[in-house]
């Protein structure tokens, strides 16, 4: 599966693709390191995890904190291999060029596959979920009409397909803006408890290595690093970005670091607001209420109904993020000419991937229409997609810690041998994500929330996808070896 690619020699300019008349193809925009972070950490919704799927990894591991901190430093492995191949490797494409790069163009277009149908489900259900904050925000905080969970979801779909036809600047500015928001308001409520000290104090207990030992550790570290997905997408935002050769590495370290801390101090200072003897009993028996109550009492009923508005904005910047990854996945798929032509256009005027913008938009809207029509409860929609997109991401960042392995073996012509980036820190990368991995595998029925049954109908179309990349690239080599050649966004002629 390991064919022979054209990589271009170290530090060059980025690749840049051609249509069949010639035309150059490049996205435009100007987002710098921190626009660029909060584009990506939007898509991990801080202010949902903290209300939600860090109570989660509460529910399993009374040191919830630790299982974070173990997190941090697997995802600072996976980010040398990563950023180090930026350096070498300018294609845009991510996973997607990345993994080509490595493994070759069979498990690069698989991968491609693969990636593309872990963000539309994540998609799908991250946008379900909206519809059920939303209705229940109207209808119960607002005293307004009883709209069904669809209509906005449906309005959300088309919002966010509006704003990822333009330039991705307006997109960074309205993450930007909403990530701030939810940020904020945490952070008000980690200053407040601070500040006042729970009831058993400002305890450091859930830092206890002993209490770490003695719960859940495998659970409890799976699902915070699902936590953090989304960080791995900067990459895929390189042709848009100032200086990507350093914006992408930098907002890559930056979002790990600066997302992981601010999960295990919120963590634990939401353990500190009820004390670390009640607090794992809380978060199992009063999930849904756990970060609510402890705002209401610590910062006020007004603040409240704050996080309420804001998890809504909070889901809309996630399915935002998604939208605009999707949609350049999509284009660099069209710029190879593995999908249709058209969908690899870059627009005039705004720089944008349009028509996969486009395209992406319709998918997801012709998609939750079968699941409107259907009748299927949002919240088992949510849960179970979600899970196996996150699924997907760890596979995709398992085969790239060994991509990178790979990569680098075969550049005996890097002068600038840096063994700790190039050969150490992707192994423990790809063994450390071969744990997480065999983790989501073993603990997949909890990750989407549903039977044994579905759980296997979901495995077998994750994988049946990745399979119909590979043999698709075995087609396009007999067939169509010029598009083969351009596989993973490699130069050409």
């Amino acid at each position: 599966m390991t064919d022979q690619v054209n990589i271009p020699p170290p530090l060059t300019a980025p690749v840049v693709q051609t249509s069949a008349d010639g035309a150059a193809r490049k996205l435009q925009g100007r987002i710098g390191v921190v626009e660029l972070m909060l584009t990506v950490l939007a898509f991990s919704a801080p202010l949902t995890v903290v209300a939600a799927f860090a109570v989660f990894v509460l529910s399993y591991n009374r040191s919830a904190p630790i299982a974070f901190a173990v997190a941090i430093v697997l995802l600072l492995l996976f980010a040398v291999g990563y950023t180090t191949m930026t350096r070498y490797l300018p294609n845009p494409g991510a996973f997607y060029a990345y993994i080509t790069a490595g493994l070759g163009r069979h498990a690069g277009l698989g991968s491609s596959f693969l990636a593309m149908f872990g963000y539309v489900t994540m998609a799908v259900g991250t946008v379900a979920f909206f519809g059920t904050i939303a209705s229940s925000l109207v209808s119960d905080t607002f005293y307004g009409p009883d709209i069904p969970w669809y209509v906005y979801s449906l309005l959300c779909v088309t919002v966010t397909g509006v704003l990822g036809y333009f330039r991705i600047d307006l997109s960074a500015k309205v993450l930007s803006v909403v990530m701030g928001c939810e940020i904020l308001i945490v952070l008000i409520f980690n200053v407040a408890v601070m500040a006042n000290g729970g009831p058993e104090g400002r305890s450091l207990e859930p830092f206890s290595l002993g209490g770490f030992a003695a719960d859940d550790v495998g659970l409890a570290v799976l699902f915070a690093a699902t936590c953090f997905l989304g960080f791995e997408a900067t990459a895929i935002f390189r042709e848009e970005t100032k200086d990507p050769d350093k914006t992408v590495p930098r907002a890559t370290y930056g979002a790990v670091l600066f997302i992981g801390v601010f999960y295990l101090v919120s963590i634990w200072l939401l353990i500190v607001a009820y004390g670390p003897s009640q607090a794992q009993t809380v978060a199992v028996d009063d999930y849904a209420g756990m970060f609510p109550n402890a705002v209401t009492l610590y910062v006020g009923p007004w603040a409240t109904d704050v996080v309420r508005v804001l998890l809504c904005s909070s889901i809309f910047a996630c399915l935002l993020s998604v939208q605009n990854i999707l949609s350049r996945y999509t284009y660099s798929l069209g710029v190879d000419n593995v999908l249709p032509d058209p969908l690899g256009r870059v627009h005039p005027k705004h720089g944008s991937p349009y028509i996969s913008s486009v395209a992406v938009t319709a998918v997801l809207l012709v998609v939750l229409g079968g699941v409107a029509i259907a009748g299927a409860d949002p919240g088992v929609v949510y849960a179970s997609l979600a899970g196996t997109g996150g699924f997907a991401v760890l596979v995709l960042m398992f085969l790239t810690g060994v991509s990178a392995l790979v990569f680098f073996w075969k550049r005996p012509d890097i002068a600038d041998r840096r063994v700790f980036h190039m050969f150490i820190a992707p192994l423990l990368s790809a063994i450390s994500m071969a744990t997480v991995l065999y983790l989501a595998i073993t603990n997949f029925t909890h990750m989407t929330g549903g039977s044994t049954m579905q759980a296997i109908a979901l495995q077998i179309t994750l994988w049946a996808t990745f399979i119909i990349g590979i043999a698709m690239a075995a087609v396009y080599k007999v067939r169509r070896p010029e598009t083969y050649r351009r596989i993973g966004r490699q130069r050409v002629g």
